[in-house]
């Protein structure tokens, strides 16, 4: 309900604590979220699953930054190389605005992918087009169209 309202970088991240309870007739009831939950090991188990869901959550974030570092790294020689060419810089930069915008999107190029271990699972692209950007996790009529 609120993902309009994030701030959509692979450069920043927030955690979020959700908790949730399973009641006899195995329905699933909401009870908080939490911004800011507290990450401390009260026992071995929790120290044990905090470290894991911590590594796991900094090489999403890592691979994501190395990903978008090595587009814009590219774009940016690729404009060098053109602004040597063209000593005028007769440069159509509503174009290259857009190139950057697809530069700049988060993706992860296949040499950053995560390892198949890692406890995160991706539930949403927005890169992928409609129904395509949830993995088949929602049913296309659950889809608001007007988003796309």
């Amino acid at each position: 309900m609120a993902e309009k309202s994030f701030y959509k970088s692979s450069s920043v991240f927030e955690l979020y604590g959700l908790d949730f309870v399973i009641d006899e007739n195995l329905n699933i009831w909401f009870i908080e979220c939490n911004a800011s939950p507290q990450l401390v090991g009260t026992n071995q188990k929790k120290t044990q699953f905090l470290s894991k869901m911590l590594s796991d959550m900094f090489e999403i974030q890592h691979a994501y930054l190395k990903s978008r570092m090595k587009r814009v790294y590219k774009f940016i020689r690729e404009m060098q190389t053109a602004i040597k060419a063209d000593p005028e810089h007769n440069a159509d930069y509503i174009q290259l605005r857009k190139e950057f915008d697809l530069v700049n999107q988060n993706r992860l190029e296949k040499e950053f992918e995560i390892r198949p271990d890692n406890g995160f699972i991706l539930i949403t692209d927005k890169n992928l087009p409609g129904a395509d950007a949830y993995f088949g996790h929602l049913k296309p009529q659950c889809i608001n169209n007007l988003d796309f």
